[in-house]
């Protein structure tokens, strides 16, 4: 078999051959060789996701007969899923058609970029800097009245110097940071942004709301939903950014949040499948280097069910 040379064709082939030692050796060596090969398995992986969350209409030809629980997680675990269904030449064309789409509209030019667990420090001119988590995408727009910076995806904290004739704002999903001199954080998930104060103090103005901005001191935080709609929170300073550290620490936030973020970390794709799930509330700390043993806990808080469905495929389902 000729080796396969792109994420989508690796893909196919692990799907077709869950057993293959060697190849499963030379996938690991080909995610390894650039960090661009891992932000394509990224990409790919990630749009696999959404097809999973979307019902197919053959469902009767290629959808799984049974999948086993395993509530435990364990390197290497899997189950047979792929041997006990069979893709039409239909589904696998759609699939590369969702995935060419999806990697084409992910294209979008970003200055500063990091892979799968990657953490990036970038020194700004101004004096500022920015530490980009992993998978995470960051736009510079300095003029001659602000330094402003666009959070594309991902989450980043931000050390700014001090420049009272020149704000410097943050744009992430509609919501606006402003800020003269600080340290704070800024993390995007599917569901909300989130921002935390480590030191100064944070003006934050949601697009869609028409109220007053939010004023953030030390310690103080907020949530903004997509719809514009907010809540504050407090959160101890020694946890703001502690994924720096290695550490994702986290009181009473919505579990959806939670594994958005987590997903980052995991090589492979996290699946949640059941309504209300991905609502409740999780408190914890979760080490990022360890991120199959913590999308476990928050599956066990919220009384989910943990399907390991192939060794880079896990499934949080609420039965």
């Amino acid at each position: 078999m000729t080796e396969p040379e792109k994420a989508t064709e690796w893909l196919l082939a692990l799907k077709d051959n869950p057993d293959d030692t060697k190849l499963k050796a030379d996938f690991t060596r080909w995610y390894d060789q650039t960090p661009e090969h891992a932000r394509d398995w990224i990409k790919t992986v990630h749009t696999y996701k959404l097809m999973g969350e979307t019902t197919p209409e053959f469902t009767h030809e290629w959808a799984p007969q049974t999948i086993t629980n395993n509530t435990s997680i364990h390197p290497g675990t899997k189950i047979d899923f792929f041997k006990k269904q069979k893709w039409t030449g239909l589904a696998i064309a759609a699939s590369l058609l969702l995935i060419a789409l999806f990697t084409e509209t992910d294209k979008g030019t970003a200055d500063f970029s990091t892979g799968q667990g990657e953490n990036r420090s970038i020194n700004l001119a101004d004096g500022s800097r920015v530490y980009l988590g992993p998978h995470s995408r960051l736009n510079i727009d300095y003029t001659d009245k602000y330094r402003g910076v666009k959070l594309l995806e991902g989450q980043a904290f931000f050390e700014v110097a001090k420049k009272v004739e020149h704000p410097f704002r943050v744009m992430a999903n509609g919501t606006q940071i402003s800020v003269l001199g600080t340290a704070f954080d800024v993390n995007l998930s599917n569901h909300q942004t989130a921002v935390k104060v480590k030191e100064g103090v944070v003006r934050v103005k949601p697009d869609f709301s028409t109220q007053e901005d939010e004023i953030l001191k030390k310690g103080d935080g907020i949530s903004v939903a997509t719809d514009g709609s907010y809540k504050r929170f407090i959160i101890s300073t020694d946890y703001v950014a502690a994924w720096r550290e290695g550490r994702f620490v986290v009181n009473d936030r919505p579990a959806g949040e939670v594994i958005d973020t987590l997903r980052r970390y995991y090589n492979g794709i996290v699946l949640v499948h059941g309504e209300g799930l991905e609502n409740q509330p999780v408190s914890g700390m979760y080490l990022l280097d360890k991120p199959d043993i913590a999308l476990k806990a928050v599956g066990q808080t919220i009384g989910a069910k943990l399907y390991q469905i192939t060794p880079w495929m896990l499934v949080i389902s609420a039965n």
